[in-house]
Formats: structure tokens, C-alpha cells, sequence
């Protein structure tokens, strides 16, 4: 017995469509996504092998509160950059200890940084501030027991 076979259609698939969607979905994404600006900083990290400046150090306390202290005296932010901008205008080297306390976070701390590298700073170094009262209380202390 002999069946007789039929043809089979061939499937076409219109390409077309199918390239005007691929489109309006690139311009879709296109669209829609946000392109970010990224800012850095540059940090020199110091080397072993150098020997240190020994030149005065300008402290910058940042404490978790907000409270800025340039030396032994607290600033306001406007005028933290107009100091360091006459400090800068002698000497755009003199180095920058930027100290902060717990709790303080890291956009306050890059905000102080901008202002001294706005200001005219090229020598900035960052620091954890230990505060040496309480370390002195905790020795004493480990110390009586």
C-alpha cells in the first residue's frame, strides 16, 4: 500500500516586523538609560622607600556630628575654604591631615575633600582619628585590674 505524500508548506517568517522591533527596542534602551559623570580623586599613596618631609602638618578634625576643627578651632565650611586658600596661596605643598572621627560618613568626608583640593591642596592624607584620652583611660583601667 503506497500513501500518496503531500507537500509541506515551507514556514516564512516575514523579517521585516521582526527588524522594526529590534529597532524601536535600541532606541527604547537608548533612551532610557542614564549615563552617570564619574568624578574621582587622586591619591598618592606614600612609598616605602622615601624619606618623610618633616614640614608642619594642618590638621583637619571631621567629627560624626559635622563639626569641622582646622588646628585647635571649629569652622564653618565657607570658612575652611577661604583658610585654606591662604594657606594654599604660599605654599599649594603644604601637606593636609585630614582626621576622622567614628560615625562620620563619606560624604563628608569627600566634601572636606573637595574644599581642599578647590582650595589649592596637593598634599592630602586621610586618617582614622584615635582620640588619645580614651586610649589613655583604657590603659589605666587595664592597668588597675
Amino acid at each position: 500500500m503506497e500513501f500518496e505524500r503531500t507537500q509541506r508548506r515551507s514556514l516564512s517568517l516575514p523579517l521585516t516586523p521582526l527588524i522594526d522591533v529590534v529597532f524601536i527596542l535600541i532606541i527604547f534602551f537608548m533612551l532610557t538609560t542614564s549615563f552617570m559623570r564619574i568624578e574621582s580623586l587622586e591619591l598618592m599613596l606614600p612609598s616605602a622607600g622615601k624619606a618623610s618631609d618633616k614640614r608642619e602638618v594642618t590638621n583637619i578634625f571631621i567629627h560624626a556630628n559635622g563639626e569641622i576643627i582646622l588646628g585647635k578651632r571649629k569652622v564653618e565650611p565657607d570658612e575652611l575654604s577661604e583658610t585654606l586658600t591662604r594657606i594654599f596661596s604660599s605654599d599649594p605643598t603644604s601637606p593636609i591631615m585630614l582626621l576622622t572621627a567614628d560615625g562620620v560618613t563619606m560624604q563628608q568626608l569627600v566634601a572636606v575633600m573637595d574644599k581642599v583640593t578647590g582650595a589649592g591642596g596637593k598634599s592630602l592624607f586621610v586618617r582614622k582619628w584615635e582620640n588619645t584620652n580614651q586610649q589613655e583611660e583604657q590603659q589605666t583601667t587595664n592597668v588597675n585590674r
